[in-house]
């Protein structure tokens, strides 16, 4: 850690930096460890290691210069330094507003997340037997099991920041996946069945779900499948569990409160103030909740993650912002400003987006509902910036007069969100921490605290 911030340190002590009115170093040490069994088979173990810097610099209060090395010498840093120097200059040229950064607080910090079971003491053995578990849980629902894959997935992060504004910031954060795709066939057809774990943490993961009881519900999911009908098509009055809940607000709200979005004419635009959502809904990011995949103490702008009310009784109140898009809309940013790695600039990005608790069980929700449909799983989708969506769930059960019947495959889900969320006349009291994944110009982890929600959403196609 020492050799790092004496690397970046010396960066301050150039010429350089006197010529820019922001410099901000990134430094970063990566462990990636991936293993994937199919079928019983080994697919791929790997672990992959990523040490490099990211140097971001802004010049004349018009634009941003970034460059980056895997080479952590200091003359190496130096040389990367001027190039995004170099790079902001020719970018200032071609822009005529100027852009005043509100002041961040300067931050000194070492962060390490708790962890109960750190991977260090787990062996390759120890990993392998992992997804192999979720394999053997799996082929436990019989022959009707056509195919298994199971995907294990770690990553240990040791970030570093120094900015000219005097930050300092260390964090260690070690991250633990696992992923489980099942399908079943019979008589020709073929039925798909998913799920997942993950969490910032370690090897604990797996104290409450074991690896082998998740194969083992998927492919009893999946098998199940197979001898049910597909749901009825049309508007239907719906109780969303939150496993679809978290795509939904994810993909469908949260990308359209997401700063570079909303001001590049996304759905939520410059609506602050106006009522975008039931009253019921209250909607938030927040980059501290414990063991949530998207956890950090600050962003890759030294800027601390805090809990940022998006949307509170129905009512748009803030996006997510990094500091570029704060300046220009005059607000504080969010901390939602985060790079995949040392090696890509910083986007705006959720991290653990979540819906607060209603005051309904799930009981109740249903019970309230003559006839709809109560809609599980999800098998991911597409959104837009105007929120439009089509997703997919894995299964379904009727609701007639309260109660929940016949299981049904699953299907799609399509619509505008905002205008699906304005329906919302129930949110749930329990809380469920997902975990997720996003592709938006780069990869990145983040979770999802979500209830069920009852609403009115169209249905149809094929799902899977």
């Amino acid at each position: 850690m020492i050799a790092i911030f004496e690397s970046l340190e010396r960066c301050f002590q150039t010429r350089i930096v006197s010529q820019a009115d922001s410099v901000q170093l990134r430094g970063q040490k990566r462990v990636m460890t991936t293993c994937t069994v199919k079928n019983g088979v080994i697919e791929d173990f790997s672990k992959n290691s990523l040490n490099g810097i990211g140097v971001r610099v802004f010049f004349d209060n018009k634009s941003w210069g970034f460059s980056s090395t895997n080479m952590l010498e200091s003359e190496s840093v130096k040389q990367t330094l001027e190039n995004a120097l170099e790079l902001a200059k020719a970018s200032s040229k071609l822009k005529q507003h100027k852009m005043m950064f509100e002041p961040v607080k300067k931050v000194t910090a070492d962060v390490s997340i708790p962890v109960k079971k750190p991977l260090r003491n787990f062996s390759a053995e120890d990993i392998v037997e992992i997804p192999l578990e979720a394999y053997k849980g799996a082929k436990e629902a019989g022959p009707q099991v056509a195919d298994v894959k199971a995907t294990y997935i770690s990553i240990e992060d040791d970030k570093y920041f120094l900015s000219s504004e005097g930050s300092r910031i260390h964090q260690n954060i070690s991250r633990v996946l696992l992923f489980v795709d099942v399908i079943a066939k019979s008589n020709g057809l073929f039925c798909p069945a998913s799920e997942n774990l993950g969490h910032t943490g370690g090897f604990e993961l797996f104290d409450k779900t074991s690896p082998y009881s998740l194969g083992k519900t998927v492919a009893e999911k999946a098998v199940r499948l197979l001898s049910v009908k597909a749901p009825p098509s049309g508007k239907f009055r719906v109780v969303i569990h939150p496993t679809l809940c978290a795509t939904l607000l994810h993909e469908a709200i949260g990308h359209p409160l997401e700063a570079d979005l909303a001001m590049a004419g996304g759905g939520f635009g410059n609506r602050i103030g106006e009522l975008v959502s039931s009253k019921l809904v209250t909607i938030y990011d927040d980059g501290r909740v414990r063991g949530g995949l998207g956890y950090f103490a600050y962003d890759d702008e030294g800027v601390e993650c805090k809990r940022t009310v998006l949307i509170e009784n129905g009512v748009l109140r803030s996006l997510m912002h990094d500091r570029t898009s704060a300046a220009i809309a005059r607000v504080s940013p969010t901390g939602n400003s985060h790079a995949w790695d040392y090696s890509v600039e910083p986007l705006i990005r959720q991290t653990n987006i979540g819906i607060e608790a209603g005051d309904r069980s799930l009981e109740e929700m249903i019970e309230d509902v003559k006839e709809g449909l109560f809609l599980k799983g999800t098998f991911g989708g597409q959104a837009d910036v105007n929120a439009d969506f089509t997703f997919g769930f894995q299964s379904a059960k009727r609701i007639q007069r309260g109660r929940l019947c016949e299981e049904l495959r699953g299907a799609n889900v399509a619509g505008n969100a905002i205008e699906v969320f304005k329906t919302i006349d129930a949110v749930g009291k329990k809380v469920v921490l997902r975990p997720g994944a996003c592709g938006k110009s780069q990869f990145a982890v983040q979770g999802r605290v979500v209830p069920a929600i009852r609403c009115e959403i169209m249905v149809g196609g094929m799902g899977g």
